[in-house]
């Protein structure tokens, strides 16, 4: 099983916070992003990783290197021109060996358990899995529609409020989550380098080729970061424990969700309201009031009371 991590995004909807930097590089409580989904995939043995880049493609590259400190390889697939999502795996075919493709976009948070999923690939001998969640309103997204054998029928454009109504009454409510399992034979009909979208094209054609689609459902946690509001959520229910993260030895949970990095300079008198996340040296002077749902980056020196629903990195509040 070969992954492939689709990060070469501009991140559009995160600005300001993707100006310098990668959507995927963003960091995750006190890592990027992307680290935390690489880990993901040397717990599921997945550690043949090819990771497309293209915006800001070298602050990637400088940081994970050919894996090696993560414990796997990885090679680089770099856009010159953005080629949307499957014209990227398209332009990575070089490196195929033959095995499957796991496949991610690299803004997805998720507790999808990908050993489960390559298991129900394998078992139903599909050309393609795709992962499916329900949401509680589905007039936001297409949807996905899978017969009671999980077997992929149709996909749907977004519904309006009416559609919606008749859409849920006929069982139809899962949308792509962003993971999927592929053959590699699926991409052998397109041309390298030409821009190709899987929603638009590839899992289309998939269906009209007659090959076997399947529809992986799970009903997890699932999130997908592609916003500030949806970023600044993600980190909180990383620190209520919704989805789980590796948080190291360099973290400590001094009590129920206050996390401490050991490095951190924490005054006995420093209030600290549960969930909340302190990072690598920084300074939390006796007046300071560390409020729910606030996290203060790596280096930050605070000495009084500051607003909840806050990240701070490298700031100085006195």
């Amino acid at each position: 099983m070969q992954a492939v991590i689709i990060a070469g995004g501009k991140g559009t909807r995160l600005r300001p916070l993707t100006y310098g930097c990668p959507k995927p590089m963003l960091p995750l409580i006190d890592r990027p992003f992307l680290e935390w989904m690489i880990n993901r995939c040397r717990e599921a043995s997945v550690c043949d990783i090819l990771l497309n880049v293209q915006y800001q493609a070298r602050q990637v590259i400088d940081y994970f290197g050919d894996g090696d400190r993560f414990g796997v390889q990885i090679r680089y697939v770099e856009e010159s021109t953005p080629l949307d999502t499957a014209g990227a795996i398209k332009l990575a075919e070089p490196y195929f060996t033959g095995e499957s493709l796991i496949v991610f976009n690299a803004d997805v948070l998720t507790n999808l358990d990908l050993l489960e999923l390559i298991k129900f690939h394998k078992s139903t001998k599909a050309d393609a899995t795709l992962t499916l969640t329900r949401v509680p309103d589905i007039t936001p997204f297409g949807l996905v529609e899978i017969d009671d054998q999980n077997q992929v029928q149709a996909f749907r454009e977004k519904p309006n409020a009416e559609q919606a109504v008749e859409f849920l009454a006929q069982g139809i409510n899962t949308i792509n989550a962003g993971t999927y399992v592929l053959e590699p034979k699926v991409f052998d009909i397109y041309p390298t380098g030409e821009p190709l979208s899987f929603e638009r094209k590839v899992f289309p054609n998939i269906l009209e080729r007659g090959m076997k689609m399947m529809g992986f459902v799970s009903d997890g946690y699932w999130m997908d970061m592609g916003t500030p509001e949806k970023y600044f959520q993600a980190q909180v229910d990383v620190l209520e424990g919704k989805v789980a993260y590796d948080f190291g030895d360099r973290i400590v949970q001094i009590r129920e969700g206050v996390w401490v990095a050991k490095t951190a300079n924490i005054s006995e008198e420093a209030v600290l309201e549960a969930p909340c996340y302190v990072g690598d040296y920084a300074s939390i002077g006796k007046d300071a009031r560390i409020p729910s749902q606030t996290l203060i980056g790596a280096n930050s020196l605070v000495n009084k009371a500051i607003d909840s629903g806050m990240y701070a990195a490298g700031s100085m509040l006195i």
